[in-house]
């Protein structure tokens, strides 16, 4: 599990929330625990959506895995490092959106916001979802299936 991962996992654990706010996010992040500045915390938001690691939909932001399995310090603090993405590896989830986005002609928010739909109507992993969705849209997904697999299984 890699430092960003981490950093939003102790966020919503010690917030005991499983969905924030945009605005709520940077003031826990930046006021509440000190962690960045304003524009820090939204470069750590964007980051995370980006990765794949936090979900968009209209009103909230959701981590896009589960926070239980986060387990840090109480004194933990991410380095500034977290800020870029420096040394993490873009998620599977994110990777089918960037393909979802690119091949199927949407936008990454429309991608994001199609998928999240598929995943609470069928209850599936995201993952799964952003399978369906990548076929839907007639992209060939038989070389992420395996892949997908492992990641669902690896939990």
């Amino acid at each position: 599990m890699g430092e960003l991962e981490t950093c939003l996992g102790v966020l919503f654990k010690r917030k005991g929330k499983s969905v924030m706010t945009e605005t709520e996010f940077i003031l826990t992040v930046s006021f509440d625990y000190r962690w960045f500045t304003p524009k820090e915390a939204q470069a750590l938001l964007d980051v995370s959506v980006k990765r794949g690691l936090l979900q968009r939909t209209e009103e909230y932001l959701r981590p896009s895995f589960d926070v239980k399995d986060v387990d840090a310090p109480l004194s933990f603090r991410p380095s500034k490092d977290v800020l870029t993405g420096a040394g993490e590896e873009m998620s599977l989830f994110a990777q089918l959106i960037q393909l979802i986005s690119e091949k199927g002609k949407l936008k990454k928010r429309d991608a994001v916001a199609r998928v999240n739909r598929t995943q609470e109507r069928l209850g599936v992993d995201v993952e799964v979802a952003a399978v369906l969705v990548a076929r839907d849209v007639g992209i060939d997904v038989g070389p992420y299936l395996e892949t997908v697999r492992q990641e669902i299984l690896s939990r």
